[in-house]
């Protein structure tokens, strides 16, 4: 897992998060839908995807990555995977993670700075520390399916 991550999950309450990572937790428990709550339900989770997709469209270090990204797809797509994994309702029928960045070189440092956007939107929208991290240990593993290049700083 990557440093800048790691960082980003130890800010704050992170033991529930932890918990739930290290004992295999299902997304959609109970437990789960709390955050769906924190994240203010659909609506609250559209907005965020909103201003998430904002920053990474503004950032210069990853926003060439999505100059040919169908963004109404994305943004479409990342609802439904962060619904669903913050406990909603939804269900996330879009591309695994290999298919979806298949052949897009994604470094490390690529990877982190879309980190680093997700958590300035969670921060722009006042999720709860608590919440922000539980999503975050379940996006995390994600990172070798999406990671694929070596760069200057991975």
């Amino acid at each position: 897992m990557s440093s800048k991550l790691l960082a980003a999950l130890r800010k704050g309450a992170i033991l529930g998060a932890s918990v739930c990572a290290l004992t295999l937790c299902t997304w959609g428990t109970a437990n789960a839908s709390d955050y769906y709550d924190q994240f203010g339900g659909k609506a609250g989770i559209t907005a965020l995807i909103n201003t998430f997709v904002g920053n990474v469209a503004n950032d210069p270090h990853i926003n060439y990555y999505f100059a040919h990204t169908n963004i109404k797809a994305l943004k479409y797509n990342l609802v439904q995977q962060v619904c669903m994994a913050v406990g909603g309702p939804c269900k996330y029928t879009g591309p695994s993670m290999t298919d979806a960045h298949r052949g897009l070189q994604i470094t490390t440092a690529a990877f982190n700075y879309l980190a680093q956007d997700m958590i300035d939107a969670m921060d722009a929208h006042r999720i709860p520390i608590g919440a922000q991290n539980y999503l975050l240990s379940l996006l995390a593993p994600m990172e070798p399916e999406i990671v694929t290049a070596n760069g200057p700083l991975g």
